[in-house]
């Protein structure tokens, strides 16, 4: 099962537009009330932001309202694993994202994800304009949630991995706090505050976290670094600086993307990627263009050569998903059911 959250009408992040308006005039937006307004801006692409503040003091203070981002909540979907049949469906027909309506709401940004067999763990990220340490699990098999006690530290944008049967949360606050590492035991169901070693400076937020032989790689704004749990230990990866992006995953303990060879074809659509490990494939979800309404598939079977080399051979590319809206793809994830 690949689980995907968007973002519809806009984007976590996003860049402005060359184009500047000129001599802008009154906008009749502006006249409505903000309830209505807020309803209409949450469906442009957050690309559109800066020129549209600069249309009218009321609209930029809108913008800038922390009820504008409530109204851009991420939304859930699920992959349809229906099998091939015919040489039709094999090219993609059989291929959909299709919406998870009883999936709780998730903070429209900060929050931390991540999978354990059929489970989805969602921790902490911003609820109101303010950071929160609530921890909720998602059952894929049910399509239910049920929470678990909150973290000691509020975070947004933390890094969270599962290694030895504890889930570590890392970051997403200052470094300076005593809970900058957390762990929780799904034995026990509760949490410990982990002292931790760190012996370069860390940035408050982070933006991708991954596994390796029971390590944890970290990138934020800055640079990459490396947690071991068994020693409590940080520190800088500076080779890793140069080999992942935040949309790269790990298969068999490998970070794929750039050393996957054979898909140069393939790295022209990758705007706004998320991958996943599809039962040892590299899925890969992407916008075929910016502020697009649509949502494209791709799933590579990977082969080690002789040498250590990784190639790819795409095994179907379709799209999976059409919005009225544009949207952006938050995050991807992959769980056993």
């Amino acid at each position: 099962m690949l689980l995907s959250a968007a973002s519809s009408s806009g984007s976590i992040a996003g860049e402005p537009p060359q184009k500047k308006l000129s001599n802008p005039e009154p906008s009749s937006l502006s006249l409505l009330p903000d309830e209505i307004a807020l309803n209409c801006l949450a469906r442009v692409p957050r690309c559109y932001y800066p020129a549209i503040s600069i249309v009218s003091r009321t609209l930029r203070r809108l913008i800038a309202s922390s009820e504008f981002y409530v109204e851009r909540t991420p939304r859930w979907y699920t992959f349809n694993q229906k099998p091939f049949g015919n040489e039709s469906e094999a090219a993609g027909i059989s291929h959909k994202l299709v919406p998870i309506p009883s999936f709780p709401l998730i903070p429209y940004w900060g929050m931390s994800t991540v999978a354990v067999g059929s489970e989805i763990y969602v921790l902490g990220g911003c609820v109101n304009n303010n950071l929160v340490s609530t921890v909720f699990v998602v059952e894929c098999p049910s399509h239910t949630c049920r929470f678990l006690p909150s973290m000691r530290q509020a975070r947004g944008c933390a890094a969270a991995e599962f290694v030895d049967g504890k889930l570590y949360v890392i970051g997403g606050c200052n470094p300076l706090s005593l809970n900058w590492v957390e762990a929780f035991d799904l034995k026990t169901q509760t949490w410990e505050s982990v002292m931790g070693l760190y012996i370069v400076e860390v940035h408050e937020k982070t933006i991708r976290s991954f596994v390796i032989d029971g390590k944890i790689y970290i990138m934020d704004r800055k640079s990459s670094f490396v947690y071991d749990p068994k020693q409590g230990r940080l520190e800088s990866d500076l080779l890793l600086d140069t080999q992942w992006s935040v949309g790269s995953c790990v298969i068999d303990n490998k970070l794929v993307w750039d050393l996957v060879k054979g898909l140069n074809d393939l790295h022209e659509k990758r705007d706004g990627s998320r991958m996943a490990n599809r039962g040892g494939n590299l899925a890969i979800l992407f916008n075929l263009k910016k502020c697009s309404t649509e949502i494209w598939c791709t799933e590579i079977g990977l082969e080690r050569r002789d040498g250590g080399e990784i190639w790819g051979t795409i095994l179907w590319s379709n799209l999976v998903l059409a919005l009225k809206d544009p949207s952006t793809i938050v995050q991807s994830l992959a769980v056993t059911v």
